[in-house]
């Protein structure tokens, strides 16, 4: 009867020692799986407009273009896959603003926007020029002053809008959408827009519109600035980080000038 008593006694206390034993290697290895997930990198969301020929909207529905491709050039040499989001620019802007996480091209990098972001890489410089058609003005005109009295066509928080308000130009059309600005210009309903030579050849093209019809007139140097990839500036310093040197190292490699090749960007 002893010994009975005694296997009967050990035998709890042998689960007991094996459940100790069990729960002490689960906890470290709970621990790791917690530890791995918070090191997965977050999101990246990508946002843009389309604006021929850096962003633009292939016959199938997707989206192309010179800017594009060095977006997904430069995902790629992260080994990411860049989920991009196309809206008008204005909201493009607001979202890159306040979004945490979130990249945006092709953004003009004026004074006024350089604190608001973070600046990944230039993409091109741009030469913008006021618009108008030939019919309206036979010979251009070189002096901006002289046309602060003409309607002109915008795209909402771009940077084109702000410096025709800091310049005091009053009759500012502020748009939604890019391409409105120059069919608003072949409607009569504007008498100017601004913008690049390379910028406009192509969107009459898209839009079987004349550019031939269409007096170049003064430059407007503000407004010559490189344009860019950037985050938001509640971004985490390390992934902008990360995305600054896989810039440089495709740029290094001659990616981005084939790309510029390509589209026929200088």
């Amino acid at each position: 009867m002893k010994l009975f008593k005694s296997s009967c006694l050990i035998k709890p206390i042998i689960n007991l020692v094996l459940l100790s034993s069990i729960a002490s290697f689960s906890v470290p290895a709970i621990a790791n799986e917690d530890s791995a997930q918070n090191k997965v990198a977050p999101p990246i969301k990508v946002v843009t407009e389309y604006l021929v020929p850096y962003q633009v909207k292939n016959a199938d529905g997707s989206l192309g273009g010179f800017s594009t491709e060095v977006v997904r050039a430069l995902f790629s040499q992260l080994n990411e896959k860049a989920n991009i989001h196309v809206m008008p620019w204005a909201r493009a802007y607001e979202v890159a603003k306040q979004e945490k996480n979130t990249l945006i091209f092709s953004i003009a990098h004026t004074p006024i926007r350089s604190e608001l972001f973070h600046w990944v890489g230039s993409l091109t410089k741009e030469r913008l020029y006021f618009w108008g058609l030939k019919t309206k003005f036979p010979q251009p005109i070189d002096d901006v002053d002289q046309l602060k009295d003409y309607k002109i066509a915008a795209s909402r928080y771009s940077n084109v809008a702000q410096y025709l308000i800091d310049h005091s130009f009053y009759n500012i059309y502020q748009l939604i959408k890019e391409e409105q600005n120059m069919l608003m210009l072949y409607r009569s309903r504007v008498d100017l827009i601004i913008a690049t030579e390379l910028n406009l050849k192509n969107r009459a093209e898209k839009l079987g519109l004349n550019f031939n019809e269409m007096q170049q007139m003064a430059e407007v140097p503000e407004l010559n600035n490189d344009l860019c990839i950037a985050f938001s500036l509640n971004t985490p310093p390390s992934v902008v980080t990360r995305f600054k040197q896989a810039f440089n190292e495709i740029k290094q490699q001659g990616v981005i000038e084939e790309i510029k090749q390509k589209w026929h960007i200088e």
